[in-house]
């Protein structure tokens, strides 16, 4: 299947994302205050970035197009320097009227030449070309390529590109694994966890897993989970816990979920024995990029769920690859 293809071109497109920012790093400097829109997958990757700007002493905020285009007025966006889009296929209506709307200096963040990158003052252009109507690698691609400029314009080194790529092929070393985890588990409901960084990854694998497989996902900051959400987790549950520094509240947050008969993923790049169920272990980077071998794994979970109920990944029910209106 072309997901399958695309998830696995994961360690190549790093590569050709750091190709792009060497090609742009003198001809870029970004800002403080940045803006970051995107619909569906590339509001999530917006979130990241607006994180990850925040980490680094700017002043990141990532907004849904459609809540810039309707509701602007009840979000503490302030005077901003940049507007960013995100959008895979450069065409996505939300994010053409969203950035007209906007009197500052634009970025276009897309595979391919585009209304995108006509619209807009600059441009990453990363290949990473999808042909699935889900996206995957592009996602990771466009996180590294926007990363390696956002350090080099605050004055950070930029990341060793093939030592990130080969941390994404370890995670995609755990192929057999999760499609064995998916199996042996007929898991009727799944929620995903993860803190900072991995926050907006956890929200992004629950909208891969409802778009790939038509099945019902959750995703929450990790503790925010006690506090009345995790009365759904049952017998018939997986928990996939995104996690860099385990310490006491995960080895008990994971104790609370087995005593509710759910079976829990632990996925970190500090592995440790909190009781859990599975076990990912990871490559460690640094912080910023942290977030990147875990995107892999859970886009291979969702495929895997996906084929154990007989769907096609490549062409989910309702979904269009561009969304326009």
């Amino acid at each position: 299947m072309k997901t399958l293809i695309e998830i696995k071109q994961t360690p190549d497109g790093i590569i050709k994302a750091d190709k792009v920012f060497n090609k742009v790093k003198d001809k870029i400097s970004l800002p403080n205050r940045i803006l970051y829109l995107g619909c569906g997958s590339s509001h999530f990757l917006s979130k990241l970035l607006a994180m990850v700007t925040n980490m680094h002493g700017g002043l990141g905020i990532a907004l849904p197009c459609s809540e810039f285009l309707y509701s602007k007025e009840t979000y503490p966006i302030g005077e901003v320097e940049l507007a960013v889009g995100i959008s895979r296929s450069g065409e996505t209506t939300e994010i053409l009227l969203a950035l007209e709307k906007i009197n500052v200096k634009k970025l276009g963040i897309t595979t391919r030449e585009s209304s995108l990158t006509r619209m807009c003052d600059y441009s990453l252009v990363v290949p990473a070309i999808e042909e699935s109507v889900v996206m995957t690698h592009s996602f990771t691609s466009f996180y590294f390529a926007y990363l390696q400029l956002l350090r080099y314009s605050y004055g950070l080194p930029p990341l060793n590109a093939g030592e990130i790529s080969k941390a994404t092929e370890k995670s995609l070393e755990y192929e057999r694994y999760i499609r064995e985890i998916v199996e042996s588990f007929d898991f009727q409901n799944i929620i995903f966890l993860g803190s900072g960084l991995l926050y907006p990854v956890a929200l992004e694998a629950s909208l891969k897993m409802k778009e790939m497989s038509i099945f019902w996902s959750e995703a929450y900051p990790t503790f925010e989970v006690r506090h009345g959400f995790k009365a759904i987790a049952d017998e018939k549950t997986l928990v996939v816990l995104m996690v860099e520094e385990p310490f006491e509240w995960h080895e008990k947050l994971v104790k609370e979920f087995k005593n509710q008969g759910a079976k829990v993923l632990v996925i970190s790049n500090s592995p440790q024995d909190l009781g859990q169920d599975y076990s990912i272990e990871l490559p460690r980077l640094s912080k910023d990029a942290n977030p990147i071998p875990y995107l892999p794994i859970v886009q291979l979970l969702s495929y895997y769920k996906a084929v154990s109920r007989g769907l096609n990944p490549d062409n989910p029910r309702f979904l269009d690859k561009v969304v326009r209106w």
